[in-house]
């Protein structure tokens, strides 16, 4: 351990209930009384129908919310308008369904709208009336751990994060089945954001012995389970050890942070209304060789990063002749992961959105500190 990491905190404050099948034990985790329950889902509602169904079968008050994209200020407010307010609010579906759920659980309790600037709005303390359940859908973002929701602000050009303890779940379930019927193009992105997440928690400059204790082992697994899941949907232990590596990210970013990858996505994903999965699969691998070209000051953080290139060759093996990465990148491209250009980022526009994300609060977080230039290097070479 690192001087440096000596004085840390662990922050778990949701209780998960990890297995396929555990979905089905949702009314148990409800426990004994009547409940009300705001029941938030996808546009389509197919990931969330099972989970549905089961709480109609034991008879509980529901009123369904669909969130057909990632939310909005509009979104969030349309959706308090007039809601009487429930005791649980459940959220069943992809990072966004989940960002959604907890913005209106944190909201509904303290009975405020979202205004234009989040400045303007009040702390928003721990709730005590209404309970928040995460199920995810996807094996990507690790929300159903963290204390943020991603909300887009049209008045700003930018997708924010709200944050407070009012925004963590009581209870998450993470159920490996629910995930399996996501299409092809979400699998991926969900899984390349979830491998970028445990990855950039590894390398973070405020990793602490929590997080490598989680991301060490979880960079390897993740990797396999993403070659799996997409190559071989049908694999159930690359569905549980992705949706593992799913939940570890999130418990990680919640106490390191991120970095430059998803500092960038962030600033991009406003601008271009490209997925941010997508995005951050397209930035790991020149964040990772932009990091290690700044990292020779620091042999400890160099040495990190060097682990994650190693684990990426060893599941994703360069062709002959080829450098490290190669293999990864060649993958990603086989299987239609888009460049930046193909989402319309425009050459003449990279500089001023390096600028950006040089500034966004996950780049602070960042392995190494990086030049202006390097934010552009990162960019042109995912263009």
């Amino acid at each position: 351990m690192t001087s440096a990491a000596r004085h840390f905190a662990i922050s778990c404050p949701t209780a998960v209930h990890f297995g396929t099948g555990r979905s089905a034990d949702l009314p148990d985790l409800l426990g004994p009384g009547s409940a009300r329950i705001l029941f938030v889902q996808g546009g389509s509602g197919r990931a969330a129908a099972p989970v549905l169904a089961t709480l109609r079968r034991a008879g509980y008050d529901i009123t369904v919310i669909s969130c057909g994209g990632e939310p909005g200020i509009g979104d969030v407010n349309a959706a308090l308008a007039g809601l009487d307010p429930p005791t649980h609010v459940i959220a069943c579906g992809g990072g966004a369904v989940l960002d959604m759920g907890k913005a209106l659980a944190a909201l509904a309790e303290h009975g405020l709208t979202l205004p234009e600037d989040f400045a303007d709005l009040p702390p928003l303390p721990a709730r005590r009336d209404i309970s928040l359940i995460a199920l995810p859908t996807t094996a990507g973002t690790g929300a159903e751990v963290t204390a943020n929701a991603v909300i887009d602000v049209p008045a700003k050009g930018a997708k924010i994060s709200l944050r407070g303890a009012a925004l963590i779940p009581d209870i998450a379930v993470v159920d490996p089945a629910l995930a399996q019927s996501a299409p092809a193009s979400v699998t991926l992105a969900s899984g390349l954001d979830a491998v970028t997440q445990v990855i950039e928690s590894y390398t973070s400059n405020a990793a602490t012995p929590f997080t490598t204790a989680l991301c060490g082992p979880a960079i390897p697994l993740g990797l396999r389970a993403l070659r799996g899941v997409v190559d071989a949907a049908d694999d159930p232990t690359a569905w549980e050890d992705m949706c593992w590596t799913s939940l570890s990210s999130g418990l990680a970013l919640a106490n390191s942070g991120l970095g430059a990858a998803h500092g960038l996505a962030s600033v991009l994903g406003a601008r271009l209304g490209a997925p941010h999965g997508a995005l951050c699969g397209r930035l790991l691998v020149p964040t990772l060789r932009t990091n290690l070209a700044h990292a020779d000051a620091v042999p400890e953080v160099r040495d990190r990063i060097r682990y994650c290139i190693a684990a990426i060759d060893a599941a994703f093996p360069p062709a002959a002749g080829m450098g490290p990465l190669s293999g990864f990148e060649q993958w990603m491209n086989d299987r239609g992961l888009p460049r930046l250009s193909a989402h319309g980022l425009a050459l003449g526009h990279i500089e001023d959105l390096a600028a950006q994300g040089s500034a966004a609060s996950s780049s602070r977080k960042n392995a190494v500190p990086l030049p202006a230039e390097g934010y552009v290097a990162i960019l042109s070479d995912a263009f």
